[in-house]
């Protein structure tokens, strides 16, 4: 047997394929038109498959597009030889192409694989008209709802406002308690008109397009937080306006994140208090019990100390 030339480009004494086809016009046309079709055809998937991938960038297979790609242009590479070799004997040539399209399969078929739930999760298009669906039927209760509701409420709304508007016919001398309590009552009729005229645009939001806007939420948070204090003038706790109170609180309670608002509210009562975190006077560590913690004395002088600092002895009884 001869021996091969050095160059795997070289045809040696091999003969080309159009040999086997002994040459005849229709044989060799016909699976040269057919191999150079489905070259074609090949080379075009990989442009599908990058414009899927711009399109769909929520779709988390890229490795698989790329293996893909890579193993659909090998693939069409093997039929451009076969055209090739036709007329030439470039075998060597072609087995290098087809090796390299078996190393381009073999990730492509183990990402496959790998991708196969996902890819199977993904929902189809029936599924999407049927979630679409239910959507839209859930859309449209919420509105009929929200409308029975908000009608329901502004009844008894407009007959408060009425009211208070009435009242505050009837009363030209009224005094400064008096007009303050009506604009209360005022200014909660109008805030709740808002809320429910909110929930009336909230529920047609379906149907309604979307624009952005700027919000500051830091003038959200204190506008909420205004709402939520209690209004002026606030309650007072006048049995302890003249009690000396002590909040204290250890660094690690869980309370400690939340102690600050117990002062707030005792003082916005008339009833002052001392606040002092334990960590402000050197005591570390503590949580909830202080009673049963291994510095409970030094917590219990820090009190002794606050005691002697705040509370005055009664004449011939003692300290209370």
């Amino acid at each position: 047997m001869t021996e091969v030339g050095t160059s795997w480009f070289s045809s040696g004494q091999f003969l080309p394929h159009g040999h086997c086809y002994l040459w005849s016009p229709g044989v060799m046309w016909m699976n040269v038109v057919g191999d150079l079709l489905i070259a074609m055809a090949y080379f075009t998937i990989p442009f599908a498959l990058l414009y899927i991938a711009r399109r769909r960038r929520d779709l988390s297979f890229d490795w698989l597009v790329v293996c893909f790609g890579v193993f659909v242009v090998a693939c069409g590479l093997t039929y451009v030889m076969d055209v090739w070799n036709v007329w030439h004997a470039h075998y060597w040539l072609q087995g290098i192409v087809k090796l390299l399209t078996a190393a381009a399969s073999v990730p492509t078929a183990i990402l496959l694989w790998r991708f196969l739930p996902g890819i199977l999760m993904l929902p189809s298009q029936r599924q999407l008209r049927d979630a679409n669906e239910s959507l839209a039927r859930a859309n449209r209760e919420l509105e009929a709802f929200t409308a029975s509701v908000s009608h329901d409420l502004r009844s008894p709304l407009t007959t408060i406002a009425g009211q208070a508007g009435l009242l505050e016919l009837s009363m030209p001398d009224a005094t400064d308690e008096q007009k303050r309590r009506l604009s209360r009552i005022q200014g909660s009729v109008k805030q709740m008109s808002e809320l429910i005229e909110a929930l009336l645009v909230l529920s047609r939001i379906s149907r309604q397009t979307l624009h952005r806007e700027i919000v500051d939420v830091t003038a959200l948070a204190e506008s909420i937080v205004q709402d939520m204090r209690q209004k002026e003038p606030a309650r007072k706790l006048v049995n302890l306006k003249t009690v000396p109170i002590l909040l204290m609180h250890g660094e690690a309670s869980f309370s400690a994140p939340t102690a600050h608002c117990a002062k707030r509210f005792l003082d916005q009562a008339g009833a002052a208090a001392d606040f002092v975190p334990l960590a402000s006077l050197g005591i570390h560590g503590n949580g909830h019990f202080v009673m049963h913690e291994k510095n409970n004395l030094q917590v219990a002088g820090a009190i002794v100390d606050w005691l002697a600092k705040r509370v005055t002895p009664t004449e011939g009884k003692g300290a209370p």
